[in-house]
């Protein structure tokens, strides 16, 4: 196992210094405000919707499963997440469509923003470039610019994420999350210095998960709610950044199918670590669930730790737990002795894919 605390170490592996997008992440939410809070974009006619359609893929989608979450006793309509290269038939010109990629080149969103346009949906884009904005420019389709470019996807979470909450708070479907931001960043600032690299591994929880996790199969658990995005987020950073493989559930969902099947194979069970990510706000109900699922688990000689969400806002809460899982991915794949930020898989089924 390589020492998380060695600076060497760490350079070796992490070519592309992804470090220090993490040092930095904190601005993602409190200096992207301003512009998604300035975009003036969005025409009049945009108003009397039926449905939300957020469409994109990986990184670029997670925004719009989280926004679903948070908002869902919100929103007076349904929020819905297509990944796909088509859309869903309900579909019409009474429909918000955000369709979203990093890249502004994802197959899938741009086919599916061709149909959502030949429907005559009202649509939003939002991209750091690509032929997504080429289009959308062609067709005067309001038009959001991330101006951070070159980084991965998954790595623009933040740039992705405010604006599209900003499009729905000025359209009036959401409450304004402004002061949450805010509360968000300061959290990220501080939590950023707390889990950074020069911090010793005995001081420093997201190493230390990481070396819980090391040589182990994770598997995420979280209640249903925002938390359960949550635990979707923690098994992709795991599978993008660490290289790893990792599974994730919702609660109470898995105690009705998945707890029965701990134990099976033993050996698979051994080399289990769960993680139960969790808020301080969850039903009495809900919290002796978790503890009695936890139990169970482990009753089975698998590990369980429970990590806890930092804030007050929901939304605060759920970003904190996203940069922390972040954080933990990217100790993970120094301990699995890779560089955290290419994605070699991915290009090689894309490459095949256009072959």
């Amino acid at each position: 196992m390589y020492n998380l605390d060695d600076p060497e170490i760490i350079k070796t592996f992490d070519k592309s210094n992804m470090e220090a997008i993490f040092l930095n992440f904190a601005d993602q939410y409190s200096k992207t405000q301003e512009p998604a809070r300035n975009f003036d974009k969005i025409p009049s006619s945009y108003t009397n919707f039926r449905n939300i359609v957020f469409s994109g893929m990986g990184g670029s989608a997670i925004g719009g499963d989280l926004i679903r979450a948070l908002f869902n006793e919100h929103c007076p309509i349904p929020i819905i997440v297509n990944r796909d290269y088509n859309i869903p038939k309900f579909v019409d010109q009474q429909t918000l469509f955000i369709a979203a990629s990093y890249s502004g080149n994802t197959e899938e969103t741009i086919s599916a923003f061709r149909q959502a346009l030949d429907k005559g949906a009202k649509i939003i884009t939002i991209s750091a470039g690509g032929e997504l904005q080429k289009l959308s420019e062609e067709n005067k389709v309001p038009h959001f610019e991330i101006e951070q470019k070159g980084l991965q996807p998954r790595c623009a979470f933040g740039y992705m994420f405010v604006p599209n909450v900003y499009f729905l708070s000025k359209l009036g479907l959401i409450p304004d999350q402004s002061a949450n931001f805010d509360e968000t960043a300061e959290i990220i600032s501080e939590s950023a210095k707390e889990l950074a690299v020069n911090v010793p591994s005995a001081n420093n929880q997201a190493k230390q998960l990481a070396i819980a996790l090391y040589n182990k199969i994770p598997i995420f658990y979280a209640p249903q709610s925002y938390f359960d995005v949550v635990a979707m987020r923690w098994k992709g950073q795991i599978n993008e950044n660490s290289k790893a493989s990792a599974f994730y559930n919702i609660i109470p969902e898995m105690n009705h199918n998945e707890i029965v099947g701990w134990g099976i194979p033993r050996d698979i069970t051994w080399r289990s670590v769960v993680v139960i990510l969790s808020g301080k706000e969850e039903s009495e109900k809900m919290k002796k669930r978790i503890a009695v699922t936890s139990s169970l688990i482990a009753e089975t000689g698998a590990q369980v730790i429970e990590i806890q969400a930092k804030g007050n806002s929901p939304l605060a809460k759920a970003l904190y737990l996203i940069y922390f899982g972040d954080i933990v991915s990217y100790y993970l794949a120094i301990l699995n002795g890779v560089d955290p930020t290419p994605v070699e898989r991915i290009l090689l089924l894309k490459s095949k894919l256009s072959s």
